[in-house]
């Protein structure tokens, strides 16, 4: 289904959506963290997500509660899945515009469609991420200690495909170009 609809899409399309996105991104992002910042977390989003430690993370809940913004953290979470969406668009369009430098059929191509379809992972794991962050913070207090690890792990894989996105993009937008700049180079000279 998503191959036939990339497949569909006009370059151009395909760079609005890119473009669209990337705003909607960058506004979905100034919500959260302005968000994340009224909850007065004690500790960077990073941090908290990749604690693996659940006496830690019922702590800065604590503080949350002694702060009486647990309310807006819990907001937070809500805000989170606009950027998850915003993000799910903007690593599959963008990675499917890069992938128009290289000719259809060929590996660089294939390469960045695979990329775009595995930077998907990234955002799916931050909404089951949220989903188990909904579970606790339903119980700041007494959640089970076992789901700070769950928590945890879907933050770290969230991060490494993030990663994974974001160094695919500058090789290949380089190797794209690069491409093409030697088949430039290859084409024969017509003759005069």
């Amino acid at each position: 289904m998503l191959r036939g609809l990339q497949e569909r899409m006009s370059t151009t399309t395909l760079a609005v959506v890119a473009g669209v996105s990337l705003a909607l991104n960058l506004a979905a992002t100034a919500w959260l963290n302005a968000s994340y910042a009224a909850s007065g977390f004690p500790v960077p989003y990073h941090e908290a997500q990749l604690s693996f430690d659940a006496q830690q993370i019922k702590g800065w809940y604590a503080f949350l509660i002694e702060k009486g913004t647990l309310g807006v953290y819990w907001q937070t979470q809500f805000i989170d899945f606009a950027f998850i969406a915003t993000v799910l668009v903007l690593h599959v369009s963008v990675l499917w515009l890069v992938s128009r430098l290289f000719a259809p059929g060929t590996r660089g191509r294939r390469w960045m469609l695979g990329v775009a379809a595995l930077s998907a992972i990234a955002p799916l794991a931050d909404a089951a991420e949220n989903a188990v962050s909904f579970v606790m913070l339903a119980d700041p207090s007494g959640f089970a200690d076992g789901l700070a690890l769950v928590y945890s792990s879907l933050a770290a894989v969230k991060f490494a495909f993030f990663t994974m996105a974001y160094l695919a993009l500058p090789v290949g937008v380089v190797a794209g170009l690069w491409q093409r700049w030697a088949n430039r180079l290859s084409a024969p000279t017509p003759a005069l």
